[in-house]
């Protein structure tokens, strides 16, 4: 299995240590870039387009929520974790669609959790589809109504729902909503 490409941004040089030392102590993990500028650590992103950014949310210039916007902005498949000593600040980080929010200090354990939970949402194939319909189904959706919004059949629905459980090990819709919540497909 490949190594998940991390960077890092902080602007608190010790924070910053202490979470690549955590981080090194991980096997599924290779820190592609450490920085303390947000602005050079949003170039590099651009550049590199690692799969997961663990990122401080309130810095000095361009903040975390303004990294996580421009990621998607770009169309990057990069994720965003966000880690701060603020609890408050978790609303926002829901708002850019965040992979996750940790607060400082952070434990080997949550770090490694975080590392997991995203592990598994990528070794998952789902396809825009699927996922239009996982984020649908989560919204409460029945097949009928998301066909229509979607513009396809109710059997064409039940047929992406059939694959998607497949897909998930799950055992039915309920399961599957828990499931991807959990991991942070959606």
């Amino acid at each position: 299995m490949k190594k998940i490409k991390i960077v890092l941004i902080d602007h608190v040089n010790s924070s910053l240590i202490r979470t690549t030392d955590l981080l090194k102590k991980s096997s599924k993990v290779e820190i592609t870039g450490i920085f303390n500028d947000a602005e050079l650590a949003l170039e590099f992103i651009k550049e590199t387009q690692p799969d997961l950014v663990i990122s401080e949310i309130e810095m000095t210039g361009v903040s975390g929520i303004a990294i996580a916007k421009e990621i998607k902005k770009q169309f990057l498949d990069t994720k965003v974790v966000f880690y701060s000593e603020q609890a408050h600040y978790a609303i926002s980080a829901i708002k850019v669609a965040a992979f996750d929010y940790l607060l400082k200090p952070i434990s080997i354990e949550e770090l490694q959790e975080c590392i997991h939970r995203f592990q598994i949402s990528h070794q998952i194939d789902l396809n825009k589809r699927e996922l239009q319909i996982i984020k649908k189904l989560s919204e409460g959706l029945n097949s009928k109504l998301i066909g229509e919004t979607l513009f396809i059949s109710k059997h064409t629905v039940d047929k992406y729902r059939r694959n998607i459980l497949e897909k998930t090990n799950c055992n039915n819709t309920a399961e599957l909503v828990k499931f991807v919540s959990q991991v942070g497909i959606i």
